[in-house]
């Protein structure tokens, strides 16, 4: 009598796929896609990126912008030039590629500026985005097995 055991093939096939889409780039373009998203979100309703509320404008610079809303908006050039980059599948970037200086200045408070924190993610939003765009897609290939 003979018995016939079988099944790494199948197995071999789920590791194949998961290395696959674990080196290509669309795990990363998904996670700097909507990490920009969430940058500019926060920046729109007045936070940074630990959820803290932005240090107010000055009394004369929100009288002149119309608004006492912290919202890193004047003209929109520095918000609107936030790009992604994928460099590769595991490292990406969010950038201000116009007016790099002035958001560098609010981002670490140089000067006479108050630091407003907003070209960052915070650990819990990063796993989030981990989730969403690394684990989920992995537990859906490994659900098909």
């Amino acid at each position: 009598m003979t018995v016939e055991v079988s099944g790494i093939v199948p197995t071999k096939k789920m590791l194949q796929e998961i290395e696959e889409f674990l080196m290509s780039h669309k795990p990363m373009e998904g996670m700097v896609e909507d990490g920009k998203e969430l940058v500019l979100e926060k920046t729109a309703k007045g936070y940074d990126y630990k959820h803290r509320k932005f240090t107010p404008y000055s009394k004369r610079y929100a009288k002149r912008k119309g608004s006492k809303l912290v919202n890193m908006r004047l003209s929109g050039d520095m918000l609107e030039s936030i790009i992604t980059e994928v460099i590769s599948h595991d490292h990406g970037r969010i950038k201000v590629t116009n007016k790099e200086v002035i958001a560098n200045v609010h981002n670490t408070g140089t000067g006479k500026q108050p630091q407003r924190e907003f070209m960052n993610i915070n650990k819990s939003n990063l796993a989030k985005l981990q989730k969403k765009h690394l684990d989920d897609p992995i537990m859906k290939i490994l659900g098909r097995a």
